[in-house]
């Protein structure tokens, strides 16, 4: 699949070149999340094709992009596009980037971008309940309200190792604290009527059957078109980028982080909390802890 992305991905920005501005410079070196590439192939595309400047991604999972830009294995990271806050969070803390001198930043509104300039929000994707259209029961709850003895039997959720359960339980200690964060979450290992899924595809499909009732999912991931609650607080996963600090073209890394605020490229600022999001990374840790505890696996 890597093989394919790598292809098209070259194809698409010989194109854009060649109908845009003509190559300048050396290629950016991008590492980038692999669970991503249907929207930053064209983001890539139109950045090289205004620009002029080649991209040279360097696929991989998340946290293991991030692992190598810290640990500095392999070709230096001109950008990082990490799909987890926590993983950008991390490199920031680990002395991993450098801060983004874009007076664009300005631009960005405060809790999409880290205080100390190292990183911006690029795109956020909601975190919904959703309902399987085989259930007649009101689409009314928040994320508390699915640990009550109402739910019992009728929830489903998929695996913990899941970025948007990661990202909605830091956000839910952020809000309630860790105690009545927890119970919140024993409450859904109570009603649970299935072991969790190993992929959101999976709890899709038994939400679409019949399988499931209820179940907490990412946006993104409702290909078919479930009900959803519109009373659960916007809670957002969030993909997230930076300038290596080891970058060999940094001028032009800098350039690309200006080009995407200036073109409004950043995608989903739906209006949430006044929080910075870099509260969902520097609570993954306690996220994860509290799913151990409470036996969400």
């Amino acid at each position: 699949m890597m093989r394919s992305i790598a292809l098209t991905l070259a194809f698409l920005l010989v194109t854009a070149c060649g109908d845009a501005n003509p190559p300048v410079g050396p290629a950016l070196i991008v590492y980038a999340s692999e669970d991503d590439p249907a929207n930053l192939l064209p983001l890539f595309t139109r950045f090289t094709a205004d620009t002029g400047i080649p991209i040279e991604p360097k696929w991989g999972d998340s946290g293991s992009n991030t692992d190598a830009v810290i640990a500095k294995q392999g070709t230096p990271a001109d950008v990082l596009i990490a799909s987890e806050i926590a993983d950008i969070v991390r490199a920031a803390d680990r002395g991993a980037l450098r801060p983004i001198t874009s007076d664009l930043l300005a631009n960005v509104r405060n809790e999409l971008k880290d205080p100390d300039s190292m990183w911006v929000s690029l795109s956020q994707r909601p975190t919904v309940i959703a309902v399987s259209p085989k259930s007649d029961k009101q689409v009314n709850d928040d994320y508390e309200a699915l640990g009550q003895v109402s739910y019992q039997g009728k929830l489903c959720l998929s695996s913990i190792r899941n970025s948007v359960n990661q990202s909605l339980l830091a956000r839910l200690i952020d809000d309630l604290g860790i105690k009545p964060a927890e119970r919140v979450v024993r409450g859904w290992v109570r009603n649970l009527v299935l072991p969790t899924f190993a992929t959101e595809e999976e709890l899709v499909v038994a939400l679409a059957s019949g399988d499931c009732q209820t179940g907490i999912l990412s946006a993104s991931a409702n290909s078919v078109g479930l009900k959803v609650s519109g009373s659960a607080p916007a809670y957002f996963e969030v993909t997230a980028m930076g300038v290596g600090r080891h970058a060999g073209n940094a001028d032009s890394a800098q350039r690309m982080i200006d080009w995407v605020i200036a073109n409004n490229a950043l995608e989903g600022l739906a209006e949430s909390s006044a929080k910075n999001v870099g509260i969902i990374g520097r609570r993954n840790e306690e996220a994860l802890l509290l799913a151990e505890r409470a036996g969400f696996r």
